[in-house]
């Protein structure tokens, strides 16, 4: 009765996903084998011995391959896989269109009380911002990344007003303010270094 082992190669994501890789995206993982799992280094070994890039796993152990880890302290790390590439800018997309909601769900609110001017700002806001997610998503120009940088701004302006025109100033409100703005900004700044390479 035949079995077939778990790690074989048809059927097995990592194999499969490799496959599609070219030779040097495989080097590439060879070369930082230490930052992936041993299964994936397994199957992108069996890619590269089927290509006679290397001859066995023993190659592994010379010194091209031995990649340190180590690395300087960088705020943009750098991405030299596409594929990694390619994830991370889909899941700062991904922040970026929920955070669309935010103002849609406060104009929701003020909706709820009567304050039909601030339904209003807020619904624009929140669909302006998403329209701009998608057109930057789509087109990768960076005027789009412009214009959620100003709005970005004109919003953190206006909410910072209100914090500190209120009667009795709550830290809680200005530090959701603070942490908010800066990872928004940081998040956009990596976009545009990740989608101009």
């Amino acid at each position: 009765m035949e079995t077939t082992e778990p790690n074989s190669e048809e059927g097995n994501p990592f194999y499969n996903r490799f496959s599609a890789y070219t030779d040097e995206e495989i080097l590439e993982i060879l070369r930082k084998h230490k930052d992936y799992q041993d299964l994936a280094v397994t199957e992108a070994v069996k890619v590269a011995i089927g290509r006679k890039l290397i001859h066995s796993e023993q190659d592994l152990m010379s010194p091209e391959f031995q990649y340190s880890n180590i690395r300087k302290f960088t705020i943009f790390p750098e991405v030299t896989n596409s594929y990694h590439r390619d994830r991370l800018i889909y899941s700062i997309f991904r922040y970026l269109y929920v955070l669309s909601l935010l103002p849609i769900i406060f104009g929701f609110l003020k909706y709820a009380i009567g304050d039909f001017t601030n339904t209003i700002l807020g619904l624009v806001i929140g669909l302006t911002w998403f329209a701009l997610s998608i057109l930057l998503s789509r087109t990768r120009k960076s005027i789009f990344l412009l214009f959620l940088f100003v709005i970005l701004l004109m919003v953190v302006f206006k909410i910072g007003l209100n914090i500190f025109a209120a009667p009795q100033i709550r830290l809680m409100d200005v530090f959701v303010l603070v942490i908010g703005t800066l990872l928004s900004a940081y998040l956009l700044v990596y976009l545009r270094k990740l989608i101009r390479h």
